[in-house]
């Protein structure tokens, strides 16, 4: 078991971190809406012929893009929590386990390219020591910078294993 009880955790819910910037560009939402097969004219156009441009200004991004600037930043952002003495919350981030992710675009704008960046916030909402696991339970809210604008809420959860925490 770890020196770190379930008690120990609890100081960590309603912690939030980030913020988290990324830059959004027509041609990447187009690739990915592509690399996943979904060629609606909604989310993907075809590039153009010799050297005109394309106009990226008529797409947006599809629902499943909200993984490229919610998961990978913000996941190695959790590496930086820290209790009220300064030791870290995560031990090594080599054993944290992403385990489950869900998207809720309630109420929330599209995200296209004029957009241009993204800021995704996270928050620590539970915590639960399981079987020499640290379960863990994250709420993201990107927007734009001004969070005039909200993108998308996403529900992340995660596991640290023995060693990590």
């Amino acid at each position: 078991m770890t020196e770190r009880d379930e008690a120990y955790f609890k100081q960590f819910i309603g912690k939030e971190f980030g913020s988290d910037k990324y830059r959004i560009k027509g041609k990447n939402l187009c690739a990915y809406s592509k690399a996943i097969g979904d060629l609606n004219p909604a989310f993907y156009l075809e590039k153009p012929e010799g050297d005109e441009k394309a106009d990226y200004s008529k797409i947006v991004a599809h629902p499943a893009y909200a993984a490229t600037y919610t998961i990978p930043g913000l996941l190695m952002r959790l590496a930086e929590v820290v209790d009220d003495n300064g030791e870290k919350l995560v031990k090594s981030i080599g054993k944290l386990l992403h385990t489950s992710q869900e998207y809720n675009y309630d109420g929330c704008d599209p995200l296209t390219e004029d957009d241009k960046k993204v800021f995704t916030k996270g928050k620590i909402v539970d915590m639960v020591v399981k079987g020499e696991r640290l379960w863990t339970e994250l709420v993201y809210t990107t927007t734009n910078q001004d969070e005039t604008k909200t993108f998308c809420r996403t529900t992340v959860k995660g596991l640290l294993k023995k060693g990590g925490f």
